[in-house]
């Protein structure tokens, strides 16, 4: 469109110039006819100026001359109406297509800042104001819809459900129009994971939609439907997660009686300190994990060794103090991440650099592998062993205290007092059953 209009614009310039050099010579003719007549000069006795036919000739071609350029003129000036006409069509569909792109990534914002019955409820409200339609309605095994005020809803939903149902029958996106009531409905079907599972419908009481706010419509529907397939997925991923997680526990059961209860209840304890350390949801679920499986690396193990009810060799001890590396190996073979990965290696590494298996000091063990330590140590403090009872929780805090700045992390051990009542409180419960909640 461009280099068409560029060179019309030149083929203009160009008949403009021709129009501008006749133009002149005429005025120069003229000017020269004029001054002979009033100087009563007399024309040169020659033939070219005498001749008859030529003077009937020359001004003949000028004038074809004059005509021609006219009409060039007038073509080209009708193509370059013809063109900014084109141009401003472009422009329309462009600034349409923006549109629609822009309510799209509008729609991808709110599926996925909020949740899918709250994403869904102001897709469709948006939809109304931006299609400019009476009502919207996502339809499946339930009705989710929306409708402007003074609307009437059964009239809506009436519509809206015949819409639905033509659309899973024809199984494309269909636009209808009743020409008794002069209402219009658009509908498209939702597939996912290859099955129709619901149909998004809008309508209004009067006027057609047009063939562009179907195309809008069905882009809307793209991301509805790529959103809910997420969603599926990352249900069945949190699914297999649960299955992997339980069976790698009840392995780890079997051969530690209470396992699961002690993983859980660190797990708990860790999740808490963490809500209380301030870290981000995505820290919390790889923190939650890693204590859930700190010692799965015990499967490997012998199983003489975790049930001896006497001191261990140095030889035994050693065996032991592979189960970090041995977790780690397992974890990461689960398709775990490397977060949890780190956790799980170094959750028995301790601040002073005298921990195992790699000897890390500081701020050198991944934070989540502190939290879990300190965890770990007070709920095993609290619990009832064979070799000694349980402690109370005072004296477990007392006996992690003294080991600060040794084998502990003071930040998190002032963590776990807040969170178990024996220090100044800077979170909620709610805080902390919220983001189990969110990580769970």
């Amino acid at each position: 469109m461009d280099r068409e209009l560029r060179r019309v614009m030149k083929r203009e310039g160009q008949l403009d110039l021709l129009a501008y050099i006749v133009i002149l010579v005429l005025i120069a003719l003229t000017g020269v006819l004029l001054f002979l007549a009033l100087a009563r000069i007399e024309l040169p006795d020659a033939w070219l100026l005498r001749n008859e036919i030529l003077r009937t000739i020359v001004p003949g071609l000028l004038l074809m001359v004059i005509l021609y350029l006219i009409d060039q003129h007038g073509r080209l000036r009708r193509k370059l109406i013809s063109i900014h006409e084109d141009l401003e069509t472009a422009k329309s569909e462009i600034q349409s297509a923006y549109d629609r792109l822009a309510f799209a990534h509008r729609t991808a914002e709110l599926m996925a800042s909020l949740t899918e019955e709250n994403g869904v409820d102001h897709v469709l409200e948006e939809s109304v104001a931006y299609f400019g339609a009476d009502a919207a309605a996502v339809v499946g095994d339930d009705v989710r819809m929306f409708a402007s005020e003074n609307v009437p809803r059964n009239d809506a939903q009436r519509a809206i459900m015949q819409t639905a149902l033509d659309a899973v029958r024809a199984g494309q996106p269909i636009a209808a129009q009743a020409s008794d009531s002069g209402s219009a409905a658009l509908a498209v079907p939702l597939r996912v994971k290859g099955h129709l599972d619901r149909v998004c419908c809008l309508w209004r009481r009067e006027g057609a939609f047009t063939e562009e706010q179907l195309e809008g419509l069905q882009l809307v529907a793209r991301i509805l439907e790529m959103n809910l397939e997420n969603r599926v997925l990352l249900d069945e991923i949190r699914s297999q997660l649960q299955g992997t997680l339980m069976a790698l526990s009840n392995l780890v059961e079997l051969r530690q009686p209470d396992y699961i209860d002690h993983s859980t209840q660190v797990a708990d304890l860790s999740v808490s300190v963490g809500v209380e350390l301030g870290l981000d949801s995505d820290a919390i679920a790889d923190l939650k994990l890693a204590a859930v499986l700190h010692d799965v690396g015990m499967l490997e193990v012998p199983l003489e060794i975790l049930s001896a009810r006497r001191m261990l060799t140095a030889e035994e001890e050693l065996l032991v103090k592979r189960h970090p590396s041995a977790g780690a190996r397992i974890v990461r073979t689960a398709r775990f991440n490397d977060e949890v990965q780190q956790a799980v290696l170094a959750h028995h590494e301790r601040v002073d650099g005298s921990g195992y298996p790699h000897g890390l000091r500081g701020d050198q063990i991944p934070l989540l592998a502190r939290i879990i330590a300190v965890c770990d140590s007070y709920h095993a403090m609290i619990s009832n062993r064979p070799h000694r009872p349980a402690l109370t929780q005072m004296a477990a805090i007392a006996e992690l205290r003294g080991a600060l700045n040794r084998a502990y992390d003071p930040r998190v051990v002032q963590a776990l007092q807040t969170v178990t009542g024996h220090g100044d409180a800077t979170s909620s419960p709610a805080d902390v059953a919220l983001l189990l909640e969110q990580v769970s």
